[in-house]
């Protein structure tokens, strides 16, 4: 059985890429300016929505996080390849985040066109529930921001009702349809999105601000 070849080349990216864990010391992931706030991607694929906000706002450090070793490596080389030292991958599953993060050490987090597990017996997978989102709130800054964006209508409304249900965060930017709205100007879009907005599909998106 051949072994996935993208498991050995991410020791080529051992600057950029992190895949354990340690308890010992809270600061595992490392950068050049630790005094920068940090922003997260979860389940940030090949890294093109990293590169682009890193490169738009060179004033934070970034993370993100992803399970598959072929995004992470095409990810690390594409920010080498535009010379980004702020941003580092975590090789790990989404539901994990709270072992990588101390609380209320990341300013914000984003979580671009999660898998909506849209038929009713898939629901329990689905990554954004209560649990989680109590997860998040805790690694969050004081005045720390969680963005989300779907182009699953009722995995958005879901989303934006357990939002207002747990009282964590305050919704602060809403729209169904990001791409014809206000909030467009400052938006970096993914590579799923820009298929979405090529195809006339709307995108919903909001910001929560932590209460």
């Amino acid at each position: 059985m051949e072994l996935n070849p993208y498991v050995s080349r991410i020791q080529d990216h051992k600057d950029i890429i992190v895949t354990y864990p340690t308890d010992a010391d809270p600061e595992y992931i490392q950068f050049d300016d630790m005094s920068l706030p940090v922003v997260v991607d979860i389940g940030c694929g090949a890294g093109n929505f990293l590169r682009d906000y890193a490169l738009k706002c060179p004033q934070f450090n970034y993370v993100g996080i992803e399970l598959r070793f072929k995004r992470l490596v095409k990810g690390a080389e594409k920010f080498k390849k535009h010379h980004i030292n702020n941003i580092r991958l975590i090789q790990t599953r989404a539901e994990d985040i709270d072992k990588w993060f101390r609380f209320g050490s990341v300013a914000e987090i984003n979580i671009n066109f999660p898998d909506p597990w849209p038929k009713r017996r898939q629901q329990k997978h689905r990554l954004l529930k209560t649990e989680y989102l109590r997860k998040l709130r805790e690694l969050l800054e004081k005045e720390g921001h969680l963005i989300f964006k779907s182009d699953h209508q009722e995995y958005f409304f879901n989303v934006n009702k357990l939002i207002k249900q747990c009282e964590f965060f305050e919704i602060i930017e809403y729209t169904e349809s990001l791409h014809q709205s206000e909030f467009n100007e400052n938006n970096i879009p993914t590579e799923f999105e820009l298929l979405f907005k090529n195809k006339g599909m709307p995108v919903y998106y909001l910001r929560a601000a932590v209460k």
